[in-house]
């Protein structure tokens, strides 16, 4: 089953993954629908749970390929989320790295080298934060793609096939896969095709949904002896 929906780039979205005591807001039941009708409502569906979404934590691995790479490049650490665009990455490894999007402004910290780069956005580059985090609801999503919906049955999720329709956005994907969890109705796994052939995918578990977490979190005390670049790319965007 095949649709054009609205979506803004969602060859950046991270996935939100299952949560064994989390539970999805109601809606209806995609029993005995086919075609479009189907992929409306499990779009709907997840929208719901992502407007319920306030907080989330999570252990991350993300997982690089690339014709360039001897071997597949894994990163892992710990993601933090607190709507509406609070996000926070802890790479543990290989390499330690921390990147903190809050109040407009992107800061990269390199704690290894003692440097770090500050990037201030706009409000419209803040939807990004949204799209990064999972949060940005599908049907708010401004850039069109092509839409294909499988469904294998079973416990196995639902698969989103994303092709993009541009010219702009066929220069750098070719596909975006986006595997949707059965019964709570979040991003599970999600998988970046770029046009040249290089990959992206990204897993997440030991989800906590809605903690409480210190406004500490999502600042960063960068010491006197760190080297900090600013870098202003809102101007002109609005």
């Amino acid at each position: 089953m095949r649709r054009r929906i609205s979506l803004l780039v969602l060859s950046l979205l991270v996935i939100l993954p299952v949560a064994a005591a989390a539970q999805s807001p109601p809606g209806p039941s995609l029993d005995g629908l086919a075609g479009g009708a189907k992929l409306d409502a499990l779009v709907g569906r997840v929208v719901a749970s992502q407007q319920a979404l306030r907080s989330m934590r999570a252990d991350f691995v993300q997982v690089k390929r690339s014709a360039l790479l001897l071997e597949d490049a894994r990163s892992s650490g710990e993601f933090s989320y607190r709507a509406p665009d609070s996000v926070r990455w802890d790479y543990r490894g290989p390499d330690r790295m921390v990147v903190l999007i809050a109040d407009g402004t992107v800061t990269t910290y390199y704690p290894d080298q003692a440097r770090a780069e500050q990037l201030k956005i706009s409000k419209k580059q803040r939807r990004f934060v949204r799209v990064l985090s999972g949060t940005q609801p599908l049907d708010d999503l401004t850039t069109d793609f092509t839409v294909t919906l499988v469904d294998a049955g079973g416990e196995t999720p639902y698969l989103l096939k994303l092709q993009p329709v541009s010219a702009l956005l066929k220069k750098r994907l070719s596909l975006v896969e986006l595997k949707v969890d059965r019964r709570l109705f979040l991003p599970v796994a999600v998988e970046i095709r770029e046009a040249d052939g290089d990959s992206t995918r990204y897993e997440f578990d030991h989800l906590v949904i809605n903690p409480d977490i210190d406004d500490s979190r999502f600042r960063l005390e960068l010491g006197a002896d760190v080297r900090v670049v600013a870098i202003d790319a809102s101007a002109g965007v609005g």
